[in-house]
């Protein structure tokens, strides 16, 4: 199977941040515990050179599947918008100099007050230019059913079933494909609706998990309360033959990402991935 098993390790972001950990240190670690490549927040390489970046890509034992940004394309204030979009467009290109087959982009945050039309078009319009250039690196974009990350006041535009489908009627004519997550599906009470939405254009799915909807706590793959596995037979019951991407989430240190890995290649072999 070409499909690959890789990892976000969002319990671990602070130890990249301080220095305690670099990319290439988590390239190989990936390697030792089965997984086929990795995947990193653009935070890891934003203020690095290309020349940086490139000589990471070099010393890496398995690659990047997907760089990971947080895009906020819904912002009321143009200008504030075009310096995201702007910024978006830069971690493209680092994203193609580490390597990467996809970068994920996010809708941007529920602003209050906001017309829903209106956010989407702010959307559509910002992901339109990006796909210009995805074409020219040669990167595939990723518009994930996200929640919200820890440095944004609100929620996605996206977390929410409605307007997660209004947004992506608009978007789906756009070349993008979809990163699919777990726990950000089940907590809006409607996956199904979710993954029919976005059945056939689904490149990546997120194992990610839930200790409880609300408040909406994430917890270690495996220990939760998502239905994974029914959720996966679903997935790939509309033709899903991409990648898996372990979201890790636990915040239970190395040994808890170790757990979690565990868990995600074990599930996997269901699905035809051996090692």
């Amino acid at each position: 199977m070409e499909a690959k098993i890789s990892c976000l390790p969002v319990s671990l972001y602070k130890e990249f941040f301080v220095g305690d950990r670099t990319i290439p240190q988590w390239s190989q670690q990936a390697a030792q515990l089965g997984l086929d490549s990795v995947d990193i927040n653009a935070l890891f390489i934003r203020e690095k050179s290309m020349e940086q970046i490139r000589a990471i890509r070099s010393e890496l034992t398995v690659p990047v599947l997907m760089v990971s940004a947080y895009s906020d394309f819904t912002l009321p204030d143009a200008a504030a918008r075009a310096e995201a979009l702007q910024t978006a467009l830069e971690d493209m290109d680092r994203a193609a100099a580490i390597g990467a087959k996809y970068i994920r982009l996010t809708a941007g945050q529920a602003w209050p007050g906001e017309d829903d039309e209106v956010m989407c078009q702010r959307v559509y319009d910002c992901f339109k230019v990006c796909c210009e250039k995805a074409e020219k690196l040669g990167l595939t974009i990723l518009l994930e059913n996200h929640s919200k990350p820890g440095a944004w006041q609100y929620i996605d535009f996206d977390f929410h079933l409605e307007r997660f489908l209004l947004l992506w009627d608009k978007v789906k004519e756009l070349p993008i494909s979809v990163n699919f997550d777990t726990a950000n599906a089940y907590a809006l009470t409607d996956w199904k609706k979710i993954l029919n939405a976005v059945a056939g254009r689904i490149a990546t799915v997120h194992i990610n998990d839930l200790a409880s909807v609300e408040p909406l706590q994430f917890c270690l793959a495996g220990d939760g309360i998502v239905p994974m596995e029914q959720i996966l037979d679903a997935v790939y019951a509309t033709g899903f033959a991409g990648d898996i991407c372990l979201e890790e989430a636990g915040f239970l240190g190395w040994e808890g990402n170790v757990k979690a890995i565990a868990y995600t290649l074990e599930l996997c072999k269901k699905y035809g991935f051996e090692k």
